[in-house]
């Protein structure tokens, strides 16, 4: 049980310190929409989800990637770090479980702008 709340108590360190470096690293620069300087997060779900990008509010979206991306990322760590011993299986374990946490993460993202968009249009 002892061994639970320690994973639990680095991953939530883990994630405040992530997020805080996501957040001055790169959300501070991308809160104004600059029609140049879009994140890859917004064309993929705008393409993949066929969604009107004028009714995404961009700094709401800002926000929501950095949570997600964040918890991918932290994620990522905890399970390959404190399952896994050898760093060539790391590294492939690790890359497939990011695959996989974009594509769901992203994925339930994009059907919540699906089902919010349907909802104004009515």
């Amino acid at each position: 049980m002892k061994a639970v709340l320690d994973i639990l108590l680095e991953a939530v360190i883990a994630y405040v310190l992530v997020f805080v470096l996501y957040f001055l690293i790169f959300v501070r620069k991308k809160t104004k929409y600059d029609k140049n300087r879009v994140p890859v997060e917004f064309y993929y779900l705008v393409s993949l989800y066929k969604l009107n990008q004028k009714d995404i509010n961009y700094k709401k979206f800002i926000y929501i990637t950095a949570f997600i991306n964040t918890f991918i990322i932290v994620i990522t760590y905890i399970v390959v770090s404190k399952l896994l011993n050898k760093w060539i299986l790391q590294l492939l374990v690790g890359m497939v479980i990011i695959v996989l946490l974009i594509i769901i993460c992203y994925g339930i993202l994009g059907r919540y702008y699906q089902k919010r968009g349907k909802k104004k249009n009515v």
